[in-house]
């Protein structure tokens, strides 16, 4: 799995958990001792109270905070390293998308699409890379944006041999699940095509979905002047980048599933710090 929520999603379960408290309110209420006015003692009233100021703190926590406000996640993978990293816990905000348009280089979670091949609502995290209209085009581990350079502080790529003795990476989805050295990745009618180098100088054959393109169109998919991100849609890509399931290999993500940016890592202490400054300034292991 890509990327592991740390909340409970489902509405039937924040249901219960709040029905849960307040049966406890009940259950304590019933069968606390009274004193001899009649009234419940200090104790017992104590109780009810707090499980009072539970549910409503917790209700507001699933009710508001979670789906509209501000989320917990969990990093299970290395697709995000060196800026995010496995066992990080961080804080997304999903209120800043309601009130403006993603942008360019933001780490952001959304809802993977189906041609990523994983469960459906699967949350992944990533860097946006291409914004509707843009041009976006890698060249053997450099990329350009509208035609010019893009200055990358926050990417990693990976000697092969670090990736297994198969050279496959932890992610499932990755083409050829070979070893990659880099990769070539352009726009070309509307879909996003990739090559990878198993060596220096050694691109492979153009892929689309993890399929390769017909022979009579490797040249021309080559040859071909990079496209434009279409309206509507957003392109992904890890910063981790010989070791991502991500855009290069799937393509676009609709601007629907995007779910929030995200803010900053919460835990472990060490890692406490803005995501934004992590980009700027990646910490090494």
């Amino acid at each position: 799995m890509e990327y592991l929520q740390f909340n409970i999603e489902s509405w039937p379960w924040k249901i219960a958990v709040v029905v849960a408290l307040l049966g406890m309110r009940e259950f304590v209420r019933l069968l606390s001792p009274k004193e001899a006015s009649g009234e419940h003692g200090e104790t017992s009233k104590w109780l009810v109270e707090t499980i009072d100021s539970a549910a409503i703190a917790i209700g507001l926590v699933l009710f508001i905070i979670q789906p509209f406000i501000l989320q917990a996640f969990f990093i299970p993978t290395g697709s995000m390293e060196d800026t995010l990293r496995v066992g990080d816990r961080l804080l997304v905000s999903k209120m800043v998308y309601r009130l403006k348009e993603p942008k360019f280089q933001d780490v952001v979670v959304f809802k993977a699409p189906p041609a990523a091949n994983n469960p459906p609502n699967t949350d992944f995290i990533k860097r946006l890379m291409g914004t509707p209209g843009d041009t976006v085009e890698i060249k053997d581990r450099q990329m350009y944006r509208n035609g010019k350079p893009v200055k990358e502080i926050y990417t990693k790529w990976s000697d092969p041999s670090s990736l297994g003795s198969t050279g496959a990476p932890d992610e499932g989805g990755l083409g050829s699940g070979g070893p990659r050295f880099s990769y070539d990745m352009k726009i070309v009618g509307g879909a996003v095509y990739s090559r990878d180098y198993l060596g220096p100088n050694e691109p492979g054959r153009w892929q689309k979905n993890g399929v390769g393109a017909a022979e009579d169109d490797q040249a021309a998919i080559t040859n071909a002047p990079p496209g434009k991100v279409p309206p509507g849609q957003y392109l992904f890509l890890g910063d981790h980048r010989s070791n991502s399931n991500d855009g290069h290999v799937w393509g676009f993500t609709p601007r629907d599933n995007i779910v929030g940016k995200a803010i900053a890592v919460f835990w472990p202490p060490t890692r406490l710090g803005l995501v934004d400054r992590m980009s700027l300034y990646p910490r090494k292991p």
